[in-house]
C-alpha cells in the first residue's frame, strides 16, 4: 500500500461538500487497478447450475464511496487494503475473537457470508483445518480474487462462489455447523438484511452457532441517531441527488433491521 492510496481513500470522508468532483477522480484512479473480470454472465464463480437476482439497492446506492461499488472489480484492490484499516479486515485481530468465542467448538461444515477477498474464511481455514468452508459474496470480482488468493496461499478446504445470500436454496437446509459474517448487514435495506438472517436460521444445524461481527447498536435511540447522521452526511440511500455519506443503509440498520430483536423473531438462543 502506497501513502497516495492511502490518501486517495481517506479523502473521500472529507469531501462532502465537493464529492462529484471527489468521485470523479477516485474513479479515474480506481480504472489504473485490476479489474477480475471474467465470463459476461458470472458463470465461472457461480455454484454450477444457479443463477442469482442481484437486488436493486446493490447496483444503486453504493457504501464506501466505491464508484460502481463492489461490482466494478477496479474496486477490489481499495477493499482490500481496508486490512490496514478495519479491525473486522486484520486476519490476526479476526482469528483472536474468533478463537476466544469459538476456538473451543468443531465444526464440519462452515459458512462464511459477505466474504469480500476472504479475510475470515481464510482464518476459519487455518483454525479448522478439517472442516469445509464455503464462502459467498455478492460480488463476483472479489470472489475472483479470492480464488486467486486462495491459490496462492495454498489452502484448499475452502469453496468461493458468487451468490446472494438472501436466497442460498442451492444450499441444503441445517447443513452448517458455524456461520460466520463480518460487517455485512448493516450495508443494505432492512428487508433484505432480514432475509439473509432468516437464511442463516434454515441453514444452521440444530444448535448450532451463528458469529457475526457489526457497527455499534447502542442502547440509546439519540446515540444510534448520532450515528446514522455521521455516517449518512444526512440523506437517504434513496435520495440520488445527495451525498449519502460512507454508510448510505446505517438507519436502515440502525432503526429498521435491530438486529437482536429479529434474531429473537427469527428463534435464535442466547443471542
Amino acid at each position: 500500500e502506497t501513502p497516495f492510496e492511502i490518501y486517495v481513500y481517506l479523502m473521500a470522508f472529507r469531501s462532502k461538500e465537493i464529492l462529484d468532483q471527489y468521485l470523479q477522480f477516485f474513479k479515474s484512479f480506481m480504472d489504473t487497478y485490476p479489474s477480475f473480470e471474467g465470463l459476461p454472465d458470472n458463470s465461472d464463480v457461480l455454484p454450477e447450475g444457479v443463477e442469482i437476482v442481484m437486488p436493486p439497492h446493490f447496483n444503486m446506492t453504493f457504501v464506501h464511496f466505491l464508484p460502481g461499488g463492489y461490482l466494478n472489480g477496479h474496486t477490489v484492490r481499495i477493499s482490500y487494503l481496508g486490512k490496514t484499516k478495519f479491525n473486522f479486515l486484520d486476519e490476526a485481530k479476526i482469528g483472536e475473537w474468533l478463537t476466544k468465542l469459538h476456538g473451543d467448538k468443531n465444526p464440519k461444515r462452515i459458512l462464511d457470508i459477505g466474504t469480500g477477498p476472504g479475510f475470515s474464511a481464510f482464518v476459519l481455514a487455518e483454525m479448522f483445518p478439517e472442516s469445509e468452508i464455503i464462502a459467498v459474496d455478492l460480488a463476483a470480482p472479489y470472489i475472483r480474487m479470492a480464488r486467486k488468493w486462495q491459490e496462492l496461499r495454498n489452502i484448499t478446504n475452502i469453496k468461493f462462489y458468487h451468490a446472494n445470500a438472501e436466497d442460498l436454496s442451492w444450499l441444503e437446509s441445517e447443513s452448517f455447523d458455524l456461520i460466520n459474517y463480518a460487517y455485512v448487514l448493516h450495508e443494505m435495506p432492512a428487508d433484505n438484511a432480514v432475509n439473509i438472517v432468516n437464511e442463516i436460521y434454515r441453514l444452521l444445524t440444530p444448535g448450532g452457532t451463528m458469529n457475526g461481527f457489526e457497527v455499534p447498536f447502542p442502547d440509546s435511540h439519540l446515540e444510534r441517531q448520532i450515528m446514522v447522521d455521521q455516517n449518512t452526511w444526512g440523506y437517504s440511500w434513496q435520495e440520488p441527488d445527495g451525498p449519502q455519506g460512507p454508510e448510505p443503509y446505517l438507519e436502515e440498520y440502525e432503526f429498521g433491521t435491530l438486529l437482536t430483536e429479529t434474531l429473537a423473531a427469527v428463534g435464535f438462543q442466547n443471542i
